[in-house]
């Protein structure tokens, strides 16, 4: 069963997601484009061995601006975001994990609310402390994004990949905004892209990781050029405990979160 509900957070009202029979506690912070949804469609994998709340963080999904004007995209509203949503679910502490933009929001979190995670799951770490994505890149997207042509910025996102997996990338991408309206969804994501790719995630990088607390799983594609395995490799040697790991290279979110599950359930 999924309970859908709505937490205030600052300027935005932010959507969640929440699954699982119980066991541990897990908040999930989707990706760059994605939304809480890619969690959803693995909650039968999740489920059974966490009560894990996914969450649609700005610029992306079902979270709108509680005052119907644009939203702030610095990283720590994102934090903010995340952290709103441990209380509204009355968990002082959790593992918290999240892939790739996720990913950074989980590690801001690790950092300036220690207390909050339990674990740390850092799926596709790409900050380092930036985001590797070129900024012209990132602007072309969101200005097809921007006009409403989901398509053409499904394109623009995986010029730089092979064939094949830049359609199945293209697929996903289209299958993850198929039910929202492009004119609506286009122009929030547009955002997301621009500001994400200014976020710094620590300024004293790498050495300031050494303050995370939480024991950190680490999960990394090598030859991937949007999340290089040389920043999971840095983080891993200064985090104070930390196990990285070789990612499943899958799509399907049922096969990547039983990785998690794995790791988790052997680790945690």
């Amino acid at each position: 069963m999924i309970r859908r509900f709505r937490v205030h957070s600052g300027d935005a009202d932010v959507a969640c997601a929440q699954f699982g029979a119980g066991g541990e506690r897990l908040l999930y912070l989707h990706a760059l484009a994605y939304s809480k949804e890619h969690a959803v469609a693995a909650a039968d994998v999740l489920g059974v061995a966490f009560d894990c709340i996914a969450i649609d963080q700005r610029g992306h999904g079902e979270t709108r601006a509680r005052d119907g004007g644009p939203l702030d995209l610095d990283l720590d509203a994102f934090v903010a975001d995340a952290c709103a949503v441990l209380d509204a679910a009355g968990w002082e502490s959790a593992i918290v994990g999240g892939t790739s933009m996720g990913a950074a929001v989980a590690l801001r979190l690790a950092l300036l609310h220690p207390q909050r995670v339990r674990v740390l799951v850092e799926d596709l770490p790409a900050f380092g402390p930036r985001s590797p994505r070129d900024v012209s890149h990132a602007e072309r997207i969101a200005e097809a994004l921007e006009a409403g042509d989901l398509v053409e910025a499904t394109r623009r996102a995986t010029e730089s990949l092979s064939g094949k997996r830049a359609a199945a990338l293209q697929e996903e991408l289209l299958g993850q905004w198929r039910p929202f309206s492009a004119s609506q969804l286009g122009p929030r994501l547009a955002g997301a892209f621009r500001a994400t790719t200014h976020w710094s995630v620590l300024d004293d990088w790498p050495e300031g990781l050494s303050r995370v607390r939480a024991f950190t799983h680490l999960i990394a594609l090598r030859g991937d050029p949007s999340h290089p395995y040389e920043v999971a490799e840095t983080m891993a040697r200064h985090l104070a405990r930390a196990q990285i790991y070789s990612r499943i290279p899958a799509l399907d979110p049922r096969k990547s979160f039983a990785q998690w599950v794995s790791i988790l359930t052997r680790h945690s």
